[in-house]
């Protein structure tokens, strides 16, 4: 079996976005013989103590995380369409520090930045990136999106300044969940991987546990959207964002194995730390 760990996981607390329960990731995890798992719930944190206590009684060792929302430009900015996108970013705590870090960084978006949801910058980013891994992540991450608006001339700058935030914590991350444009964009980003001596990383970008969960969260997406059930507009999702097992995973990216085995690598820089509730 390969060595693989989900390191981009939504549970139910991404809120009208993600349908896994963690008891449910925890007990698919353990049954199929992986030993970690991240959580990293869309702009919060609040499945992240459910999570750290039920990992450590399944005997899963827990990567606390987030998928936050970077504003394109100031956090402050809070006016039209273009204040309200905001690019994807998957940060992870590697120790106690990082974890603090994350905690502020997440408050953050919702004190300062929040403008449809909570929003973070790059200031924010280089103040409080002491402790995080951080990985490109899905095609709404900027660096993806770099990648399939503007080519990779542009999407070059970007690199270079998440690597200039991260260092060598940075990683890039390959997706295939049956998007055309995710082939495209995992073959630059490999070649960007090799001309800037990163590590790429396979993620499932997981919402909900099972294959056969997928038309329950269909549903929850509508109702997230607003959108009828046979609505093909808008948020679309193609079913293959369950959980998978690991030679699920190998078998996807039979091309990048070396994105399977890296998640080992960002797995042992999680050092073992305790979260209290008081």
């Amino acid at each position: 079996m390969p060595d693989f760990t989900h390191l981009h996981v939504h549970t139910q607390y991404s809120i009208l976005d993600g349908a896994a329960k963690i008891t449910g990731l925890m007990a698919k995890v353990k049954e199929h013989g992986m030993d970690a798992l991240a959580i990293t719930d869309h702009g919060n944190m609040f499945g992240v103590l459910k999570f750290f206590f039920e990992a450590k009684k399944a005997g899963i060792k827990p990567i606390i995380g987030c998928e936050v929302y970077l504003a394109e430009d100031s956090r402050f900015d809070k006016q039209g369409k273009g204040s309200r996108s905001a690019y994807h970013l998957i940060l992870l705590a590697k120790n106690l520090e990082g974890y603090k870090n994350l905690s502020k960084i997440v408050s953050t978006g919702y004190i300062d930045g929040f403008y449809y949801t909570p929003r973070v910058d790059k200031e924010t980013l280089r103040k409080y990136s002491k402790g995080l891994i951080a990985s490109s992540a899905c095609l709404g991450g900027e660096l993806p999106k770099a990648i399939h608006k503007k080519g990779e001339e542009e999407a070059e700058k970007v690199l270079q300044e998440h690597i200039d935030i991260f260092g060598d914590d940075y990683y890039l991350e390959l997706q295939d969940h049956g998007h055309p444009e995710q082939k495209s964009v995992n073959e630059s980003l490999v070649r960007l991987a090799k001309k800037y001596n990163r590590k790429v990383i396979a993620t499932n970008d997981v919402h909900f546990v099972n294959k056969e969960d997928y038309e329950a969260h269909h549903i929850l997406i509508c109702l997230n959207t607003g959108k009828d059930l046979d609505d093909v507009s808008g948020m679309h999702y193609t079913g293959q964002e369950y959980l998978k097992t690991p030679g699920e995973m190998a078998e996807l990216f039979a091309d990048y194995p070396e994105a399977l085995a890296n998640t080992r690598e960002i797995v042992d820089k999680i050092e073992k730390y305790e979260i209290t509730t008081r």
